[in-house]
């Protein structure tokens, strides 16, 4: 199953955006900056923009279907090492989505209250109300097909009182949504209960909104193949052990995940939020992702909360965000969420990969002694020349890159 991007990382810029022309996955009508006036209604105090290096991680094999997936980051080695893995993964079947729901979830937090129980009697005999309310606060979503679906209220004692709802947005975010569904819902009741409400705002620890994903790999694929799998899984094992290994496993993660919640315009900052709280929820932060043997075969899964959308926000009018949808060619938010819970598996299998073999700094150098040559001044012409003589040189820096510059 070979597509036009084979050996993309070997091809100019122009020639990788006429591959993906040739598979309708770009267009140049996208591929432009808006101009000040647009940014400034965009966010408060506006300046200037701020510049991140957009690529693409091809031949993702998805139950079946290839993606080609968009990713903003400026960390060398992150874009090369999900392709490299995606290549791995698609010679062993691909990425399998195991299981997907999506339900956000929003709280209306109760305080100082002295009769838990009679409040959450009242509130629970309130079902049909509050789904007619909600329906009142935002009926688009609910005529196609989403809202208000369900709810439960707990005592969280110290006169504390937290109903929490579940709400479908559909392809949307919904921060809005859920926030407009559950005020009405908090002015009904402070009318008709003797209460007093602290908030109503969604709540980014998205339980109920979780996408789980396993590959299956062949350590004969692998270097080191007598070993290799049972040293990745070993690393796996590690880090359900060790938090201060577990925040770095989760954050080898995240890199995929987060480049392409940028690159489609959703909320990083919730997306990665929701990652962490989730990887703590036992009382101990935990790994996203484990891997280990099973019929000397290497299998790894993941599960992450990803409460993100493909309709809504800045995905309207930013015109590089429109460019990622294109590129990344996905029909809805639940799509979009099982690519980027296998991006964010290859990155984890990538990092493992390297880590227990070749280790990480291999690769990463490389690429920061282009970075070191690019600020010393080295030409496209030059560019591989400079960065030959650094790593000869075992001297990543500056002054050993003008060096070689200013006598060539």
């Amino acid at each position: 199953m070979e597509t036009k991007l084979k050996s993309f990382y070997k091809k100019t810029v122009k020639e990788r955006k006429s591959a993906l022309k040739d598979l309708n996955l770009y267009d140049d009508n996208f591929d432009y900056k808006l101009d000040d006036d647009s940014f400034n209604h965009l966010i408060e105090n506006y300046i200037t923009t701020y510049e991140v290096p957009m690529g693409v991680a091809p031949d993702f094999l998805i139950d079946g279907k290839i993606y080609h997936i968009p990713m903003a980051t400026e960390e060398p080695s992150v874009i090369a090492g999900a392709s490299h893995a995606a290549k791995i993964i698609k010679r062993n079947g691909g990425f399998k989505v195991l299981s997907l729901s999506r339900l956000m979830i929003g709280q209306i937090i109760f305080k100082d209250v002295k009769k838990a129980k009679d409040l959450i009697d009242y509130l629970e005999t309130q079902k049909d109300t509050f789904k007619k309310i909600a329906y009142q606060a935002h009926p688009q979503i609910h005529k196609l097909g989403g809202g208000l679906i369900d709810f439960r209220v707990e005592d969280k004692s110290q006169g504390f009182v937290c109903l929490y709802a579940s709400i479908n947005t559909l392809d949307a975010m919904g921060a809005n949504t859920i926030n407009t569904i559950l005020e009405a819902i908090s002015n009904y009741i402070i009318v008709n209960y003797p209460t007093k409400i602290l908030m109503s705002i969604l709540s980014n620890l998205n339980v109920n909104s979780l996408v789980s994903v396993r590959v299956t790999i062949d350590p004969r694929n692998l270097k080191s193949s007598s070993t290799i799998h049972h040293d990745i899984a070993d690393a796996s094992t590690y880090a359900s052990l060790d938090p201060y290994r577990a925040a770095t496993h989760n954050k080898g993660i995240m890199n995929g995940v987060t480049a392409l919640m940028l690159a489609t315009g959703n909320d990083t900052r919730s997306i990665e939020a929701a990652a962490h709280s989730y990887a703590s929820i036992t009382g101990s932060y935990k790994p996203l992702s484990k891997w280990y043997v099973e019929d000397n075969l290497l299998i790894g899964e993941i599960t992450i909360p990803l409460a993100l959308g493909t309709v809504g926000g800045s995905m309207g009018i930013l015109p590089k965000v429109k460019l990622s949808h294109k590129i990344l060619n996905v029909s809805s938010a639940k799509e979009l969420m099982f690519v980027a819970a296998s991006l964010g598996l290859a990155q984890n299998f990538a990092a493992l990969y390297a880590l227990t073999t070749d280790g990480i700094n291999k690769g990463h150098m490389r690429l920061h002694a282009r970075n070191i040559a690019l600020e010393a001044g080295a030409s496209n012409e030059n560019m591989n020349d400079v960065v030959e003589y650094m790593l000869n040189e075992k001297s990543i820096t500056l002054e050993t890159a003008k060096k070689y510059i200013n006598k060539s």
